[in-house]
């Protein structure tokens, strides 16, 4: 009998998505406005999906980030639990991307 481990449920969002499903969708959303002559009215509706996907996503990957403990070894040899930091520079402000009008 198999056992799942702890945690390895997909999380799933208002919608239903998982993070794995919204990036899916948001690569399909992407091909088909690069892809296809579409009418005004599909490419806004998209990209306002689109726009949602990107929230729902970092949103997630914000909380998976302080998930992450890292153990650091320390000069006298034990270990310690320490919190995730990521180097400075590598968190995106993902609204003042969203101001400029970029998906990605």
């Amino acid at each position: 009998m198999k056992g799942k481990k702890k945690g390895t449920e997909p999380v799933l969002s208002k919608n239903g998505l998982t993070f794995e499903q919204a990036i899916q969708r948001l690569e399909k959303i992407v091909a088909d406005m690069e892809g296809v002559e579409l009418p005004l009215e599909d490419v806004i509706r998209k990209y306002e999906e689109g726009t949602r996907l990107v929230r729902f996503c970092s949103q997630k990957l914000e909380e998976a980030e302080k998930k992450i403990e890292v153990l650091t070894k320390k000069t006298d040899g034990n270990v310690a639990l320490e919190p995730f930091e990521p180097e400075p520079g590598e968190s995106e402000d993902t609204e003042s991307e969203d101001e400029g009008g970029k998906l990605f």
